[in-house]
């Protein structure tokens, strides 16, 4: 049995290093002006709103933030015990199929204020860090403030690898 699950472990890892190999092949064989006018034409057909869009090979998607809280994270592995904790939305952040930089309860973006909405975002005491344009947030509560107050263009990223990001924005 040992022997066989080896070769199947061979074989998993070859498939998912030959696809990212394959993935990064056909995005830089695309030219630059090609690829964002595909990203411009996505973010001109949203509408009037809030949204997280996914930049990491993890993260690709457009998420629509339309709750008070909205929480960060992943799903467990195979080796983890599930958390009894909602996650909005997922990061497939899991090399080798074990986890990388994101936490499973990783960052909580929070809506505060009633006509003019104010977003902020929050660390949840996660592993590898919530970064917002670079910078480590703190995990203190030296204020009152839910957290980080976000702004439109912002870069959050999940760990310090910028890999697993996604863009800020409200239209």
């Amino acid at each position: 049995m040992k022997e066989e699950v080896l070769q199947l472990a061979y074989k998993i890892d070859s498939l998912a290093r030959a696809a990212r190999v394959q993935d990064l092949a056909l995005m830089i064989g695309q030219p630059e002006a090609e690829r964002v006018q595909r990203v411009a034409a996505v973010i001109q057909k949203l509408e009037s709103g809030t949204y997280l869009i996914g930049s990491g090979p993890y993260t690709q998607g457009v998420y629509s933030i339309m709750a008070d809280e909205v929480v960060l994270g992943r799903l467990a592995t195979a080796l983890e015990q599930p958390l009894d904790k909602p996650i909005d939305i997922f990061c497939q952040d899991v090399v080798c199929l074990t986890p990388r930089e994101v936490s499973r309860y990783h960052a909580m973006i929070q809506r505060v204020g009633d006509i003019y909405k104010t977003y902020y975002l929050t660390d949840l005491g996660s592993t590898c860090g919530t970064f917002l344009n670079g910078k480590r947030l703190n995990s203190d509560k030296a204020n009152d403030l839910p957290g980080t107050e976000l702004s439109h263009g912002d870069v959050i990223s999940l760990g310090s690898c910028q890999v697993n990001t996604y863009v800020f924005i409200t239209l």
